[in-house]
């Protein structure tokens, strides 16, 4: 019996956790994919002209991502180079695009 509710509890935060990703899925998409693409590799017309960087390659950490997004980036020289989309996101969308940009991340080595 015990084992019976173990599964299912399994099951169900299983199916929360590819709920999740999914949320994360969209809002990526909807705030984020025009630069740096569905794939995170920033080869968007768009990607291209902001200088977008290919997201596999980040190494920001959470609240790095979150201040780029909430106040977005400069060069040197002052050009925005990433636009404060965070302004027109809530709390929960930004934690979102946090996770969504991380999941880009390639596995670390052991």
């Amino acid at each position: 019996m015990h084992y019976r509710w173990m599964m299912i509890l399994g099951l169900l935060f299983g199916w929360a956790g590819l709920a999740l990703a999914a949320e994360d899925a969209a809002v990526f998409e909807n705030y984020c994919a025009a630069c740096h693409g569905v794939d995170g590799r920033a080869k968007t017309a768009q990607g291209r002209k902001m200088k977008a960087k290919d997201l596999r390659d980040s190494r920001l950490t959470e609240a790095e991502i979150e201040r780029q997004i909430r106040e977005g980036s400069r060069i040197k020289t002052g050009v925005s180079v990433m636009p404060a989309i965070g302004k027109d996101m809530t709390d929960a969308e930004i934690a979102a695009a946090i996770r969504a940009v991380k999941a880009f991340r390639p596995p670390a080595k052991p």
